[in-house]
């Protein structure tokens, strides 16, 4: 959520524990969906980053409320859907890949082709077994309903391909010890000239596109 007199001037980020989820107030800072507190993970003048509570009415619209240190709460209406994926970035382009060793993709270190690449992402549908708000998924068994996938388009070399083709997925599921609700996707960087354009795709939708810095 983005505005401003949301938060505190100086950002606070939230904790979490496999016992303890994600609090539903932070630094005088509260979220309501519908009434329901949710759990925050930070929250600060201009920003909020919260969790949509898992029991929200598919097709239907929720009231969402933002109050500070007691404030009259900003409110919006706002449509609920089972999916909305997107993928977390560094830009809104390049996305927040992590290498085979650990590192980060960046301009400066760029996946060499064929490598596998983790990403994360959120807005993929629900959990099996159902998780509880702001909690860290450490349920080895964890899966996501939907199958996800990496689809590609080419961008040097002439005009994207008419049919965008499947990278190979090696994972796509529940993102151990983080907030259920982000989804992890090892993914093989595709074998092709010039710099891909990808999608994370589920039946029915598709994520905003998305880049990796990659050498040849």
């Amino acid at each position: 959520m983005f505005g401003s007199g949301l938060g505190p001037q100086q950002g606070a980020r939230t904790q979490a524990s496999p016992d303890a989820p994600f609090p539903t107030q932070a630094a005088g800072v509260q979220v309501t969906f519908d009434g329901l507190p949710a759990p925050l993970l930070w929250v600060q003048d201009a920003q909020i980053n919260v969790l949509a509570p898992w029991s929200l009415t598919l097709g239907a619209t929720t009231k969402v409320c933002s109050s500070y240190n007691s404030r009259p709460p900003s409110c919006l209406t706002w449509p609920v859907a089972q999916t909305d994926p997107a993928v977390f970035t560094w830009d809104g382009i390049h996305v927040s890949a992590l290498h085979q060793d650990g590192t980060w993709n960046s301009a400066s270190n760029p996946a060499a082709i064929g490598e596998v690449v983790t990403i994360f992402a959120t807005g993929l549908g629900p959990i099996t077994p159902a998780q509880k708000d702001g909690s860290i998924v450490t349920n080895a068994s964890a899966a996501n309903v939907l199958q996800a996938g990496v689809s590609y388009t080419i961008l040097a070399g002439g005009p994207p391909v008419a049919i965008p083709s499947q990278c190979e997925v090696t994972y796509a599921g529940p993102a151990p010890k983080l907030a259920a609700g982000t989804t992890q996707i090892n993914f093989r960087v595709p074998t092709v000239a010039g710099e891909p354009t990808l999608v994370v795709t589920l039946p029915g939708s598709v994520s905003p596109q998305f880049r990796i810095y990659t050498r040849q």
